[in-house]
């Protein structure tokens, strides 16, 4: 998912030192201890993996306590959660952002979902067990961290269907007219072979072709014979 080496990202530094500044003492000094944690942890995932780190190498990787750990995340697999769903965010914006407004919408997609692809074939295994913690939820904690990612990738979607149908030419069709279900379909349609990918299942050629084929169903377009 990430390439060894790179940190947690948290807001820039601007953005940062003026939420810094209105912060008592006290609450800088959590904050502090909980983005040493984060980047305490993430070095272990990638380094180690995911199942070889325990909650104790975090602890001593980050030169805190196990009960302060504790406070922060009550497992390693919140820990792992809250270590990547901010670079899963921030993929997909970027994502978004490469997207070309004058292409077809389902060049538009593939585009989007390529951003995805690219992010998740770096460690397919990490990835895995991100996506399978990021599949249930077990706290409240949980349940919005997967309700903010899910959110993120639905509103792109949606937004690059609206902007499509206000491209000149653009014609009327059902995918447009409604934007919310298409864009939720082609999520489940991506997210589906996403699982059969990471597990072995799909290469990564025929990741893409099907993803592209499902799509182009979707949208009522030409499919791919080749």
């Amino acid at each position: 998912m990430i390439e060894s080496g790179s940190i947690h990202r948290l807001p820039d530094a601007e953005a940062e030192r003026e939420n810094m500044e209105q912060l008592g003492l006290r609450e800088r000094k959590k904050l502090i201890r909980l983005r040493r944690i984060l980047q305490a942890a993430e070095k272990l995932f990638v380094d180690k993996g995911f199942t070889n780190t325990t909650i104790k190498d975090i602890a001593v990787e980050a030169d805190v306590g196990l009960g302060t750990l504790y406070l922060y995340a009550k497992s390693k697999e919140d820990l792992l959660v809250l270590v990547f769903k901010q670079h899963i965010l921030e993929m997909i914006d970027t994502s978004f952002a490469r997207s070309n407004p004058e292409d077809s919408l389902l060049e538009q997609f593939m585009s989007f979902f390529d951003g995805h692809i690219e992010y998740h074939r770096k460690d397919r295994a990490l990835s895995r067990t991100v996506l399978k913690e990021l599949s249930f939820s077990h706290t409240e904690q949980r349940r919005q961290d997967i309700e903010q990612i899910m959110w993120a990738s639905y509103s792109k979607l949606r937004e690059l269907v609206s902007r499509a149908a206000q491209q000149p030419g653009a014609q009327d069709s059902a995918a447009v007219r409604f934007a919310g279900t298409t864009a939720w379909s082609a999520f489940a349609l991506y997210y589906h072979l996403l699982q059969g990918f990471l597990c072995g299942f799909l290469s990564e050629e025929h990741f893409r072709k099907n993803l592209r084929n499902a799509l182009a169903m979707l949208l009522n377009e030409d499919m791919d014979a080749s």
